[in-house]
């Protein structure tokens, strides 16, 4: 029975999961700048954009478990804590004035992510450069302490520091999507013949 594939695409990425993380990545990265370069933004308007941050990484974990060639119990592991970024997000929109809350909630979907990063590097088989990825879940722990462990207290130290993180962690994604391999574009490709493969 024949079956869709792309010919030549090997990586542990499904379809254009490259263009979900670049997508992803850029919003990081202008997102960070934007949290330390905007003088004088409102309280409800910075909860927002961490609430967003947060949304973000929820976006980057459901591609994880949606288009990443993982084990299910990984994929499992990636959707579950997408739904606590989801709640997360929600929580920092809803935090009034109180800036310890927000520094809590954005450091602790840090620190989620960058666990369940490394735990994927750590026991995905598939998975290329599963050390560095490893590394870059570390770092994101790492981060997410520091959000949470920092003396801050004002928004706009704490958008300083958010905005660092989000800038590194958007070079990260980009860095990945350029990794992804993409579908060679060759004549023998082209078409349903380049598609449809025929299992004997």
């Amino acid at each position: 029975m024949p079956t869709f594939r792309v010919a030549g695409r090997t990586d542990v990425y499904i379809g254009e999961a490259w263009q979900a993380a670049l997508a992803i990545g850029c919003t990081s990265v202008v997102l960070g700048v934007v949290m330390m370069v905007w003088p004088g933004r409102s309280v409800s308007m910075s909860e927002l954009l961490f609430g967003v941050a947060m949304l973000l990484t929820a976006a980057w974990q459901m591609v994880l478990a949606f288009r990443g060639r993982i084990r299910t119990g990984l994929k499992i592991l990636e959707f579950g804590t997408a739904l606590v970024s989801v709640l997360l997000a929600m929580w920092c929109m809803r935090s009034g004035d109180w800036v310890s809350l927000v520094a809590l909630w954005v450091g602790l979907g840090w620190v989620i992510r960058g666990v369940v990063q490394a735990t994927v590097a750590v026991w995905s088989d598939q998975l290329p450069g599963a050390g560095r990825q490893e590394i870059a879940g570390l770092l994101t722990l790492v981060a997410g302490l520091a959000v949470v462990i920092w003396p801050i207290d004002t928004l706009d130290a704490l958008a300083v520091l958010a905005g660092v993180c989000l800038i590194l962690l958007g070079i990260s994604e980009i860095r990945i999507a350029t990794r992804i391999a993409r579908p060679e574009s060759t004549p023998e490709h082209v078409g349903v013949q380049g598609l449809l493969r025929s299992h004997s």
